[in-house]
């Protein structure tokens, strides 16, 4: 079988921060940029599989990549559940005692009542073809894109069409083209066969987190930031190219990108900052035009900065 697309995309909650709901004590083995881990008794646990797309998430998109392999075997989870009903919607809560709530009949009480089942256990692989994404949609975007919005499942089917376009929407250009490719090699095989995919890793993650090592968390053009709205942005088009070139990046605030990305702020081989005079009303980015960068251009960032001003500047 052989297809030109990913034709199933899930939306995975990460556990690897604060993951309230308590189905079982047992603690998952997860890593969102290489990894993911579920059992039985998740709902769709036996429905995701080697070629689909993965989102995971907590707050905000992590990042989305393909499933490569699924590591399949049996284990015993200690499990939760209200005292009142006995159902194991439980979730624990940190600033509130007592420190357990029923979901269901809202009982509150010290300690859930604790058994144990036998379940299937399943680890993902995904590494190859992972896209760090960080902060790019929130929560009630991504729910929005599912299946069912309302659905508070660990995994939940995504309406893939759509959350592609949110994506293009919401970056310069189609990543899901790399997802794409590592799938269609990954099921293109001889039956019972998994093909590896080739190299189409873009690295991403470790392109940002290089720039954050070597800047913190500091956006180019307007000074310190949080980390959640700093991106990686690519002085040079990372289409053409097709690979990370060694300082041919800074990190800058999610608007500050895309405003670079359009042309509609740029700066000159001196560091200055200039804005287009279309947005210059806006205070926030008039303020911006003239100043020097927070960063001092190295000699290789200086030549992808001038290529930069010549496609939008003309001169």
């Amino acid at each position: 079988m052989s297809i030109e697309k990913a034709n199933t995309a899930w939306l995975a909650q990460s556990k690897q921060a604060d993951y309230r709901r308590i189905v079982g004590s047992a603690k998952y083995d997860d890593n969102a940029a290489s990894h993911y881990s579920w059992d039985s008794s998740v709902v769709h646990h036996d429905e995701v599989q080697p070629g689909d797309i993965i989102a995971i998430w907590d707050e905000f998109l992590i990042g989305v990549s393909v499933i490569e392999h699924i590591e399949v075997g049996d284990g015993v989870k200690t499990t939760t559940a209200c005292r009142a009903c006995k159902r194991a919607n439980v979730v624990r809560r940190k600033r509130k005692l007592p420190p357990y709530r029923c979901d269901d009949c809202h009982e509150e009480f010290d300690e859930p009542v604790y058994g144990e089942k036998e379940v299937r256990t399943y680890r993902s692989s995904h590494a190859q073809a992972w896209i760090d994404l960080e902060g790019l949609l929130d929560g009630k975007a991504l729910r929005s894109l599912c299946v069912h919005p309302k659905e508070q499942n660990s995994f939940r089917r995504l309406r893939l069409d759509d959350f592609r376009t949110a994506l293009e929407g919401a970056t310069d250009g189609n990543l899901l083209h790399i997802l794409d490719e590592t799938s269609k090699q990954m099921v293109g095989g001889s039956e019972g066969h998994v093909v590896r995919p080739v190299r189409v890793r873009v690295g991403q993650s470790g392109f940002r987190a290089k720039l954050l090592s070597e800047y913190g968390a500091l956006c180019a053009v307007t000074g310190f930031a949080p980390r959640s709205v700093l991106e990686a942005c690519h002085l040079y088009s990372y289409a053409k190219v097709g690979k990370h070139e060694d300082q041919g990046g800074l990190l800058l605030r999610r608007d500050i990108h895309r405003l670079f990305d359009q042309g509609l702020i740029a700066v000159d081989e001196s560091g200055a900052v200039d804005v287009a005079e279309e947005i210059r009303a806006y205070p926030a980015y008039g303020d911006l035009h003239g100043k020097v960068l927070q960063v001092v251009l190295t000699s290789k960032q200086r030549k992808w900065v001038r290529s930069h001003w010549l496609e939008w500047r003309g001169r």
